[in-house]
């Protein structure tokens, strides 16, 4: 059965299962949840932990052997499996035979990547999912990061509004693992005593480094999406690290000339599928690009690929402007927004 990570403590002071998994690509969230787990094992009286690396060559009776083996130092063992590909190399025979014969006082932690969809139908997954709580870690994104946040900042003392709270997630941009920095940065320069303590926007301002770190391939598609103050945010901050705006250019042009060509298909023959046939479309994208297909016409896409022409004549001296806000105001194109200076 599966429970969120802020369950997990609760759950385990109820009751404690013979099999734990937790899996995702979320670090902060995955170690503070092992790291739980570990200690409550240890509080619960589990003394004795046994770790095994289960890569391609793993030797799955290892498991198995281990399950029923007699502890010569303690009574109640944890046995850790580490699963770095999120798949065990015996197709999960070990794990359905464990699972279907528990032993006594021992706790299996399966510490895993991320799980895959298509195995979370395996006959190994669901036999673990019979026995165990699985704590699948997921990013945290939106309003749900902000509201991680002000959780976070409370359990230090720390009391934002919501002005704050968002410019903290900005500065962020979803590292959990540098939010905790900058929450325990926070609560060392105004530690709070026997009640809460209030900042105002200038001080989480002045205190909170901007620990953003933005992908270049995610630029597109956030403006694609309509999100034009997180794309504008985003371009900004690859400015300041340093990236050639004439990279980002030949990557924005080679997804909008993508377009013109599914565009002019789509004008052909009103045929969605035949308009993304012979590109390579990642599933995660599918519906986004279809929409924008559906919504704009080539000409639009054509129109773009020259302002991007013009763009990199800038950029490269042959003309004069500015090529970052030439940029900024392709950007809003795509995004099919006005620009405005206050989308920054």
């Amino acid at each position: 059965m599966q429970i969120r990570p802020e369950q997990l403590r609760n759950d385990l002071k109820k009751k404690q299962y013979p099999i734990y998994m937790v899996c995702g690509d979320e670090p902060l969230q995955h170690r503070e949840a092992v790291d739980m787990l570990r200690k409550a094992a240890k509080y619960y009286g589990y003394d004795e932990r046994e770790v095994y690396i289960a890569d391609s060559k793993f030797d799955w009776n290892i498991l198995l052997n281990a399950a029923n083996e007699l502890s010569l130092f303690a009574s109640k063992r944890l046995i850790e499996i580490h699963l770095p590909s999120g798949k065990p190399s015996d197709r999960g025979a070990a794990l359905i035979h464990y699972s279907e014969n528990l032993p006594q006082d021992i706790i299996l932690l399966i510490v895993a990547g991320k799980i895959e969809a298509a195995t979370r139908k395996s006959k190994w997954y669901k036999a673990i999912d019979k026995a165990a709580r699985i704590i699948p870690i997921w990013p945290i994104e939106g309003p749900q990061l902000n509201q991680w946040l002000s959780r976070r900042l409370q359990t230090k003392g720390l009391n934002l509004q919501a002005d704050s709270i968002q410019l903290f997630s900005d500065r962020i941009e979803g590292n959990l693992l540098a939010a905790d920095q900058e929450i325990e940065k926070l609560s060392l320069l105004f530690p709070a005593a026997d009640q809460m303590i209030s900042l105002d926007h200038e001080q989480v301002s002045n205190a909170v480094f901007d620990s953003a770190r933005y992908n270049l391939f995610d630029l597109f598609d956030c403006a694609l999406s309509g999100d034009l103050k997180r794309a504008s945010r985003m371009l900004y901050g690859l400015q300041r690290e340093g990236l050639s705006v004439i990279l980002i250019m030949s990557l924005i042009a080679k997804e909008v000339r993508m377009l013109a060509r599914m565009s002019a298909i789509m004008q052909q023959n009103q045929n969605i599928q035949a308009a993304m046939k012979g590109f390579y479309i990642y599933p995660t994208r599918k519906n986004l690009l279809t929409q924008a297909i559906r919504n704009s016409q080539a000409e639009h896409w054509q129109n773009l690929l020259k302002q991007l022409l013009q763009a990199d004549k800038i950029a490269k001296g042959a003309e004069q402007g500015n090529p970052w806000d030439m940029m900024q105001l392709i950007l809003a194109d795509i995004a099919d927004k006005q620009y405005l200076k206050s989308e920054l």
